[in-house]
């Protein structure tokens, strides 16, 4: 795995422009370990800081994408891993994304509108489906997850969102100011195509 230098750089690839506490809450690391991390990182030019933020820079993705196949290696090769990848990518993954859709949207009259959130049963329906799909990625993902505790900590963060939603905290869904599932499910998306090494589908 990776060691905490290249760890640091690795969770600005999960949400850039971050403060150490929003980070450490995303991987699961202390926050004074992790700020002692980045301004280590910050030091030898490999994440810019602004204000009290971070973003990863050019060489630290260059340091990254030299480690990852070495610190992945096992995981990598491991058949179990790539079954399960194919079917994070060809089943849940695009039941999230077109639940994402028909929560954003709704059919009136033949044509998709914006969804305005004054149908709760609509809303609901949408919300239920979310959570059985939740469920099933933690099954799915379950050989990547005994080699990455990281996968885990997402699938938690995805159940707090849920539950949020289901409370009537609508933002929970799909919002982008706060941790709601399309944030959590990106950014677990993204610390598992750096795992296992493949492209984002377009």
């Amino acid at each position: 795995m990776l060691e905490p230098h290249l760890f640091a750089l690795h969770s600005l690839t999960l949400k850039q422009m971050a403060e150490p506490s929003q980070l450490a809450d995303i991987v699961g690391v202390p926050e004074a370990e992790l700020a002692a991390q980045l301004e280590k990182a910050e030091a030898d030019g490999t994440v810019l800081a602004r204000k009290g933020k971070y973003m990863i820079g050019p060489t630290g993705r260059e340091a990254l994408d030299a480690a990852y196949p070495t610190a992945f290696a096992d995981l990598r090769s491991s058949a179990a891993v790539a079954e399960a990848i194919e079917s994070f990518e060809t089943g849940v993954n695009k039941q999230i994304l077109d639940l994402t859709t028909q929560w954003q949207t709704k059919e009136i009259g033949g044509e998709q509108v914006p969804n305005d959130h004054s149908d709760p049963e609509y809303d609901d329906r949408i919300i239920d489906k979310v959570g059985r799909v939740i469920e099933k990625t933690g099954k799915v993902l379950r050989p990547i997850a005994d080699a990455d505790p990281l996968i885990d900590r997402f699938l938690e963060r995805l159940g707090g969102a849920l539950t949020r939603a289901e409370g009537g905290e609508t933002d929970y869904v799909s919002g982008l100011r706060v941790d709601s599932v399309h944030t959590v499910w990106f950014q677990m998306h993204e610390h598992l195509l750096r795992l296992t090494g493949r492209e984002r589908p377009e």
